[in-house]
């Protein structure tokens, strides 16, 4: 094993080593919130305020833990992961400034909110410094008091390059916007301006990770000023204009990356919220299979089957409503023109969904992710109505069309997977069954030796009648034999 990879796997296991105070207590090392040192002795304060005392200096914490503790003050390191505000530390108004303040360096005089403690930690202009690399910021003064989205965006290890002179740039002054991008495009930064800005904190070596997710999020500025153009409607098209670009000037990236790139932009989008799919111009695939009623717009007539696409279509053009087809778990990008379709033409009306799915696990997370998804995207869902559920069969029928989900055995309160399922997927059946509470979709047979195997059962939306499907939707949308045709905008 190389000595980088050694590194790399000491630190993942960093946080995970114990530590032991004076009098034999163990603890990890994740839960030491900081430590301080008082009268010759050394104390760590934990997450939640335990104290207790330790064996060794600061000093040896801080060299022994590398990348983990930072020492801010003579007498005070603390879990650089948990520092989670900046404070001044003199407020306005202070009668008798301290020296350092007519010094120059009085921004650096502040404090440090952590998480896991209430305690403010005094940093000094001597330790500064370390802060500010570890923070990857060249000022405090900025961050006191530290607004929320730029504590957001710090947390989030992102940097908004030039964001003063981006303001107020003029998209339509081609000269000032290539000047512009000639001293802020990170995609142009060389090697050692990489390693500056993007350095892992404790080694001498490019986060590779953190630059991809500053350069995403540098395009999404810069597409929305009207600076950058957008994607061409392809994602690995962006890849491919990214990594062209770096390989000429730093080279950062290698093929294996385009994996990293494609999960930190989900991670983004669908984790973080920074912004939409959309917002860089990406294609939506599945844009035929959804429509905007003309008459009932604020009505969703939603499939999780594309095989279901000509009888809801021909549905909503019936009813008037809007509809889509998933094919699936519906994806992000999808919703985001789906919804952004809604409210153009019905604004923040309240929502009523109906839906098709599969009576199982993977049908009930899509209607929920469906659902989710609307409201994202800021509609309100007042209403959601099942077009297939237990009522649609007979007792009789279940035991005709059901099909097993997941099995497994149990013996009190232990519980095995029968393969192939994984206990993931058990986990998820038994809520499922928790959910519908129907003793016709679940069966148990003794096994023996005080086990039984338990199965769970479901049913695709394919087996139910269409025409009681339709008969449900009308029903439900209050619409009789005489109910208008309405059209599909397309």
């Amino acid at each position: 094993m190389t000595q980088s990879i050694e590194t790399r796997v000491e630190r993942l296991y960093l946080p995970e080593r114990p530590m032991f105070s004076r009098d034999n207590q163990v603890f990890r090392v994740r839960d030491a919130v900081y430590l301080y040192g008082e009268g010759g002795k050394t104390y760590v304060t934990l997450d939640g305020g335990k104290r207790l005392e330790v064996a060794q200096n600061l000093s040896f914490y801080e060299t022994g833990f590398p990348g983990f503790f930072l020492r801010v003050h003579r007498s005070y390191l603390v879990a650089v992961a948990r520092i989670a505000g900046v404070y001044d530390r003199y407020p306005d108004g202070e009668t008798t400034p301290p020296p350092s303040r007519d010094k120059g360096g009085a921004e650096d005089d502040c404090e440090l909110g952590l998480t896991g403690t209430e305690d403010r930690i005094p940093v000094t202009v001597t330790y500064a410094r370390g802060l500010k690399k570890a923070m990857g910021v060249s000022s405090l003064d900025h961050l006191v008091p530290e607004h929320p989205d730029d504590k957001a965006l710090r947390l989030y290890e992102l940097i908004d390059f030039g964001w003063r002179e981006l303001y107020g740039l003029d998209p339509k002054d081609t000269a000032a916007v290539e000047a512009f991008k000639k001293k802020w495009d990170i995609k142009q930064f060389s090697r050692e301006r990489m390693l500056s800005y993007f350095r892992q904190f404790g080694v001498n070596e490019i986060n590779t990770k953190r630059v991809i997710k500053n350069i995403i999020y540098q395009m999404f500025r810069w597409i929305k000023k009207g600076i950058e153009p957008p994607s061409d409607g392809n994602i690995r098209s962006l890849w491919y204009r990214i990594k062209a670009v770096l390989a000429y000037h730093s080279n950062i990236l290698g093929p294996g990356d385009v994996d990293t790139f494609y999960n930190t932009l989900q991670e983004m989008v669908e984790e973080q919220n920074l912004f939409r799919y959309k917002d860089f111009g990406f294609m939506d695939m599945n844009e035929p299979y959804r429509g905007i009623g003309a008459k009932l717009p604020e009505v969703v007539l939603a499939s999780e089957k594309l095989g279901h696409y000509l009888f809801i279509k021909k549905l909503a053009v019936e009813a008037g409503v809007s509809f889509i087809c998933m094919k699936g778990e519906p994806a992000v990008i999808s919703l985001e023109y789906f919804s952004d379709d809604l409210k153009q033409v019905c604004g923040n009306k309240p929502k009523t969904v109906f839906c098709i799915s599969d009576l199982d696990p993977a049908g009930y997370s899509i209607e929920g992710n469906l659902v989710g998804g609307l409201q994202r995207n800021g509609h309100q869902v007042a209403r959601v109505v099942k077009l297939v559920d237990p009522s649609s069969f007979t007792t009789e029928e279940i035991g005709i069309v059901r099909y097993p989900v997941v099995s497994f055995d149990v013996k009190g309160s232990e519980v095995k997977p029968v393969p192939p399922a994984s206990m993931g997927q058990v986990t998820k059946g038994r809520a499922w069954f928790d959910a519908l509470k129907d003793d016709r979709f679940i069966s148990e047979k003794d096994k023996g030796g005080g086990w039984k195997t338990v199965t769970i059962w479901g049913i695709e939306s394919d087996a139910a009648d269409r025409e009681a499907i339709r008969r449900r939707f009308l029903e439900g949308l209050g619409s009789g034999p005489s109910f208008k045709r309405g059209k599909v905008r397309r």
